[in-house]
């Protein structure tokens, strides 16, 4: 428990004050890009290099800067990525059940990786997590940048508007907007 503390101190805070005052000047995609590309590498080096997971100190310096990028990239990107990305008619309902399937999976996982590191030990769960960290970045690059833009902008981006996603244009009384489909 002291050893989770002194990782989360040491780690995982400077990891998210640093994301906080970066996000904007990097990118929110740019930001998510970067933090699964180190998590990936990190994960995979533990899983490929038995020494590593043999020995506590080298263990927790790669797994601590593994929890620096989580923190620097997708912890901190997937609270604010769904509130930018979802065109504005729909913002807070996919906003919801983004963080509706992330609470899933978190709950999935509790029960999933005992029964997995008891199959595939450590070094297989730590292989599981590298791919999972290479599939995160996959999906980042289905999502359009939205940092330096306005919400209505990114709610009016070629990406989302080629899945048929409805764009919303304010109308002239300010209290009620018309829901348009995206023009080609």
């Amino acid at each position: 428990m002291l050893w989770s503390l002194g990782m989360f101190v040491i780690f995982a805070v400077p990891g998210y004050l640093l994301a906080v005052t970066k996000m904007d000047r990097i990118g929110h995609r740019r930001l998510q890009f970067i933090g699964f590309s180190i998590m990936a590498a990190c994960f995979v080096v533990l899983a490929i290099v038995p020494a590593l997971t043999q020995h506590v100190a080298p263990f927790l310096a790669i797994l601590g800067l593994s929890y620096f990028f989580i923190q620097f990239g997708p912890n901190m990107t997937t609270f604010v990525l769904p509130s930018e990305v979802f065109p504005v008619s729909m913002r807070t309902t996919g906003h919801g059940v983004a963080a509706g399937v992330g609470k899933l999976g978190a709950f999935v996982g509790v029960f999933l990786v005992p029964v997995l590191q008891d199959h595939i030990g450590l070094r297989g769960l730590l292989g599981v997590a590298g791919a999972s960290a290479v599939l995160g970045f996959a999906i980042t690059s289905l999502l359009p940048e939205p940092a330096g833009r306005t919400l209505e902008d990114v709610s009016a981006d070629p990406l989302l508007a080629a899945g048929h996603i409805s764009s919303v244009v304010a109308s002239p009384n300010p209290t009620l907007q018309e829901v348009r489909p995206p023009t080609a």
